[in-house]
This record gives C-alpha cells, sequence and structure tokens, in this order.
C-alpha cells in the first residue's frame, strides 16, 4: 500500500497544471459552501436567538387556551404550588422570567395605535435579554415603578419622548375595562424590527393593576441552564402540571411558522449547493478522464510488464482521491479564518436591501455561524464525490485492452 500511495502522489505531479487546476475548483467549491452554508446558519441562528431572548425564551409555561385565545381571561396563576414545581425540576433551571404580554391601544392627542404591552420584571428581564443595553434615552422601568419604556420605532410614530404622558385602553382580566396614564419613562431600541414598532415595557406590578390580574400571568418563561435540555424540562413540567390549568411548551412549538419558514429557505440553498458540486464533480471527472486518455500507453506498457490490474486501478484511484481532499483541505482552511471573522464582526446591511429586511421583521445582519458542523459536513461531502469519481478509473483499469493500446 505504501508503493501504491507512493506512485499515486508522485504522478499527480507529472502534470503540475492539470492537478492544481483540478484542486483549484475543488478548493473554491469547498469555500464558497462553507460560506454560504455559515452565512444561512449564522444568519437563522441569530434570528431564533433574538426571538428566544426577546419574545418566547426556551420553555414557556401558559394556560392551556391561551395560545389559540390570546387574552387576559386566560392568564395563568402564579401561586406557590406553580414556583415549588418549576424549583423541583430534575433539570435545574437557571432562572424564570414572568410576564404578562397583551393587546392595548395607545392614544396621544393626534394618533392612536395597537400595540403589545410587555409587563416585565425589570431585574430578571434585564438578565434574560440585556435590555438596557439598547436604551437610546431615558431609564428603563423598575419594580413598582409606574412608568413605561417605548420602543424607538414605536416613539417616532407617536412623536413622543421621554416626559411625555400616553393614554393606554383595553379589555383587563374578566373583561374588566383596563385604562390608565402613563409617563414616558426611556425609549430602547429592539433588535426584532416587529417588535421595534409596537411594544411598550411597563413593570409587572403596573401591568398587573392595570389588566386587573392580581397574581396571574400569560406567560412564565424558564431559562435553563442548558438549552439543550428544554424539550426534556417541557416533558417533565407536562407530567407534573394540572393539564386542565398549565401546559409547557418548548420554543419550537412557539417559533413554528419561523421554522417552517426556514426548511423552505433551507431547500433552496441546498439545491444551489447541489448544482455547485455537481458542476465541481463534472470539473474533476473531466480532468480525470484526460488524464486516462493521456496515459494508456503508459497503462499499457506497465500491464505488460507484469504490472497487475488491480494495483493499477488503486494508483488510479488513489490519484483522483488525493486530488479531492487536497483541494478540500485547502477549501477548509482558507474558511476558517474567514468564518470566524464574519462570525465576530457580522455584515451589516444597508440600503433597499437593508429596508426589505427590516420590513420582513429582522435585523438587517448577516452574521456567519461558527459551528463546526458547517465545515465538517462539506468535507463529507466532497469526500463522497472523490469516491465515486475514483470509481472510473477503477473500472477503466480492468477494462483496458493492451492489444488497441499499443496500435
Amino acid at each position: 500500500m505504501k508503493i501504491v500511495l507512493t506512485l499515486a502522489w508522485r504522478n499527480l505531479w507529472r502534470n503540475r497544471k492539470r492537478s492544481l487546476i483540478s484542486m483549484s475548483s475543488v478548493l473554491f467549491a469547498v469555500l464558497l459552501a462553507i460560506t454560504f452554508n455559515s452565512m444561512e446558519r449564522g444568519s437563522y441562528e441569530r434570528m431564533i436567538e433574538s426571538m428566544v431572548t426577546y419574545s418566547t425564551g426556551y420553555v414557556q409555561i401558559q394556560d392551556p387556551l391561551f395560545e389559540e385565545e390570546p387574552s387576559m381571561d386566560n392568564a395563568l396563576l402564579f401561586d406557590e404550588e406553580l414556583k415549588e414545581v418549576v424549583k423541583q425540576l430534575s433539570s435545574p433551571v437557571d432562572y424564570w422570567v414572568p410576564r404578562i404580554q397583551n393587546f392595548a391601544l395607545v392614544a396621544t392627542d393626534e394618533v392612536t395605535r395597537g400595540i403589545m404591552v410587555m409587563g416585565v420584571d425589570p431585574e430578571k428581564e434585564r438578565r434574560m435579554n440585556n435590555l438596557t443595553d439598547d436604551l437610546i434615552t431615558g431609564d428603563f422601568v423598575a419594580t413598582g415603578d409606574d412608568g413605561i419604556v417605548l420602543a424607538e420605532g414605536l416613539a417616532s410614530i407617536l412623536k413622543v419622548t421621554t416626559g411625555d404622558t400616553l393614554t393606554l385602553l383595553s379589555q383587563g382580566f374578566q373583561g374588566a375595562t383596563a385604562a390608565g396614564r402613563f409617563g414616558v419613562k426611556g425609549i430602547i431600541r429592539m433588535k426584532v424590527s416587529e417588535m421595534n414598532n409596537n411594544t411598550i415595557y411597563m413593570s409587572l406590578p403596573a401591568a398587573q393593576w392595570f389588566y386587573m390580574a392580581e397574581e396571574r400571568l400569560t406567560s412564565l418563561v424558564l431559562m435553563p441552564h442548558d438549552p439543550k435540555r428544554s424539550r426534556a424540562i417541557v416533558e417533565e413540567l407536562n407530567s407534573k402540571l394540572d393539564s386542565d390549568w398549565y401546559r409547557a411548551l418548548h420554543w419550537e412549538e412557539l417559533l413554528k411558522d419561523l421554522l417552517t419558514l426556514m426548511k423552505f429557505d433551507t431547500t433552496s440553498t441546498l439545491l444551489m449547493m447541489l448544482i455547485l458540486y455537481i458542476v465541481v464533480g463534472f470539473g474533476i471527472f473531466g480532468t480525470i478522464i484526460t488524464m486516462m486518455i493521456e496515459r494508456q500507453r503508459e497503462f499499457g506498457m506497465l500491464i505488460s510488464l507484469g504490472m497487475k490490474r488491480s494495483r493499477l486501478a488503486m494508483v488510479c484511484f488513489f490519484e483522483s482521491l488525493f486530488i479531492s481532499l487536497t483541494g478540500a483541505a485547502a477549501g477548509m482552511l482558507l474558511s476558517v479564518p474567514l468564518v470566524l471573522y464574519f462570525h465576530h464582526f457580522p455584515i451589516r446591511l444597508t440600503g433597499e436591501m437593508a429596508d426589505a429586511i427590516v420590513d420582513a421583521g429582522f435585523e438587517p445582519v448577516m452574521p456567519f455561524s461558527d459551528n463546526p458542523q458547517v465545515i465538517i459536513s462539506q468535507a463529507l461531502v466532497v469526500l463522497v464525490i472523490a469516491f465515486l469519481i475514483g470509481l472510473y478509473p477503477i473500472r477503466k483499469a480492468y477494462t483496458l485492452k493492451i492489444i488497441d493500446v499499443k496500435r
């Protein structure tokens, strides 16, 4: 085997230009595939991270009817019994975030708009998503505070700033009328565009007073130490909680529409990468065919001198394999610094493309994923292509007719 590998490697450099061109085609294919895959996966990870930290969390406990009919009438009772169940989970929960999330109308002297009220525990909410880092002006709400914080887009629509007063109107718990006047304490820039145009934050006690829902929440968000254990936590909660009053949901269930959209987009990307690899595969295959035609007399002479066809087939197979592996390794090495750079310094879009992405409800940023699986998966694809192409020289070595070659 050592002799076979040595012969295969030396044969590559008998025609350096041909071998380098073939390796380069593999190199650029792997580089483009890893780049596209990393960019796509990074964008998806950024979307999911934004939605999980700003909206759903990894695990939520809700009233069973709340998902189908999200109203205050379907708010859950946050009592000591529920707290005790959460504390006794076998997979530890790092912390929980109580929330009231409900619709309301906000009005100024000139504008009325439907918005989402987020009643939060300021300390726990800050721990979950670092909201205070995104403050543009003013301060975030404090526990027991009766002020509110507006998202930047909503503040621009309403044409208000800190110190102004807004009127909120909604329907509270069990049909009660919810109405109140609140001072604007701060303005915050939300990373999720949809939330940036329609979100108001207030302290949880203020929201419970506004909706007349003492000790009630629309959802209890759980943030586990290990997010990978989220599914197990959901199953354990549903086994312990009374299904008539409580229901635990995984973040994938809460973001079904977003995940469906991602799967559809992934299919189109896979199609594009399939076309890329087909082009590269035929490029390598063409090189191998040319090599076999040019060296027919050489192969015929070697067989005539006593070289076994099996050994000749293995030499040709390893030549094609070396071309693919060398190109793939070079592509992987070049892609690592590129992916890491754009992972830490993501591309920020501008102009019409940025506006289109913002209108779709996402942040106009293109981060790259540093997940090693992105690189490994592309290397495996190249190995499969190289193996399939390497079967042709084996077949050719066994079917080569020495008399026809000598003529």
